[in-house]
């Protein structure tokens, strides 16, 4: 007897690490609302539920409000070990919902907007110099690099140490920290993986407890100091807790995903050599939109997670209160009933690129996402300026995450402008 081909999330299929889009647009056409055995909810893929639920007042972001389950039991279990300890790192704004969430996203909130971050655009200018001065030879020559380990890498930590005031020898530390916390958010991990992801983050909170210290003891003109003493209306500041718990989540938020637009997006391109030509041409007039739709294209937030808390209907499922609902963001922004027959390719035109959903909408917008793109842009833009000829110069490996997807490894030659 033929039966249909059923289809499943499977982050280990053969190949989806180098390229899920192609499971999403089979999920999308079969099952868009999918219920997940191995994930224990639902995943997402369709650009139209998928932005109507991120501007959804009535679902929750909090894991405590989920039926529990395997996957959210394990949650729960390390945030109340932490807790016990006295440890307030559950308290991160992406993982509250309001008031909470919005007292402190209102204290964060400042330094962030585009015109205090349009401030640090020199800054950021200097560091992409003083990096591709290390790496690009004299005007003519051929020239090697890997793009992560040499450039994109290095550049968004620099830069977030330079904001927060921490000195430039603790910039590696940080780098290996961020990637233990960034995979500590994958559901699925061996004991031993999540043994050394949590003593990684472990080190990085030491770390910054002693930097908070020493600015409330004698404060300095840097990002730090911005937070340790933001106040609201009502003289309210973030507690000691909630400081660490921010700070973290910029961290990670501010590097992995910086590192991976720069280093997803130049392979995209490299894939497209008439786009990435087309850029090379006009930096002044594309770059900007450019950026926009390398995020849309391939950006590094693959899901997002929300929990049901009423009955809700999508398509054809009934979703019950309690509910997981993992909202893959990027299956959204490959959607051809949204992006048409191009959805799988990059349009450095593209006119509506700005309309992706890769830093999320809603009260949940991703806070720094000016920073990611002021950073993408002057990364990005400085490298297409001073290397002509790009090719790649062997096979690109990926990171092993479902949550945070990057390239780890790409190898390119280039002649030197």
């Amino acid at each position: 007897v033929m039966t249909d081909t059923t289809v499943a999330f499977d982050p280990f299929e053969d190949g989806f690490r180098e390229w899920p889009y192609d499971q999403y647009a089979r999920l999308r056409a079969a099952e868009p609302v999918h219920r997940s055995a191995l994930l224990q909810g639902w995943v997402l893929t369709r650009y139209e539920d998928i932005a109507a639920l991120l501007k959804d007042p009535t679902l929750s972001v909090e894991i405590d409000n989920a039926t529990p389950n395997d996957i959210t039991r394990g949650e729960i279990e390390r945030r109340h070990d932490q807790e016990q300890e006295g440890d307030e790192r559950g308290m991160t704004l992406v993982l509250l919902d309001d008031p909470e969430h919005a007292r402190i996203r209102k204290l964060m909130a400042p330094p962030f907007r585009a015109r205090s971050i349009e401030g640090w655009r020199e800054m950021i200018q200097t560091e992409v110099d003083l990096i591709l001065d290390r790496i690009v030879p004299p005007s003519g020559e051929r020239g090697a690099m890997d793009v992560l380990t040499d450039f994109a890498y290095p550049l968004p930590v620099t830069v977030f140490c330079r904001m927060l005031g921490f000195p430039d020898e603790d910039s590696p530390k940080f780098r290996y920290w961020t990637q233990c916390v960034a995979k500590n958010l994958d559901p699925v991990l061996t004991p031993e993986e999540r043994e050394e992801c949590t003593r990684g983050t472990d080190e990085m909170y030491e770390y910054l407890e002693q930097q908070i210290v020493e600015v409330q003891n004698d404060p300095r003109d840097d990002l730090l100091t911005q937070l340790v003493f933001a106040t609201d209306d009502d003289g309210r500041r973030l507690t000691h807790g909630e400081l660490l718990a921010q700070l973290i989540t910029l961290y990670v938020a501010g590097h992995e995903p910086t590192t991976a637009l720069i280093g997803n997006g130049l392979l995209g391109l490299l894939k497209q050599p008439d786009e990435l030509a087309q850029l090379q041409g006009d930096l002044d007039g594309l770059l900007v939109n450019a950026v926009l739709e390398l995020l849309r294209f391939d950006g590094p937030n693959q899901f997002v997670r929300r929990v049901a808390m009423r009955e809700t209907r999508l398509g054809d499922a009934v979703v019950q209160p309690g509910d997981v609902l993992y909202v893959s963001l990027a299956a959204a922004n490959h959607d051809p009933e949204r992006w048409g027959s191009t959805a799988d390719e990059i349009d450095v035109d593209r006119p509506d690129a700005k309309s992706h959903l890769q830093l999320g909408a809603g009260i949940h917008a991703c806070l720094g996402g000016h920073l990611a793109r002021v950073q993408a842009e002057v990364a990005l833009g400085e490298l297409l300026r001073r290397c002509t000829d790009l090719e790649l110069a062997g096979d690109p490996t990926w990171s092993e995450r479902m949550v945070l997807r990057s390239v780890a490894t790409l190898p390119v030659t280039f002649t030197a402008v």
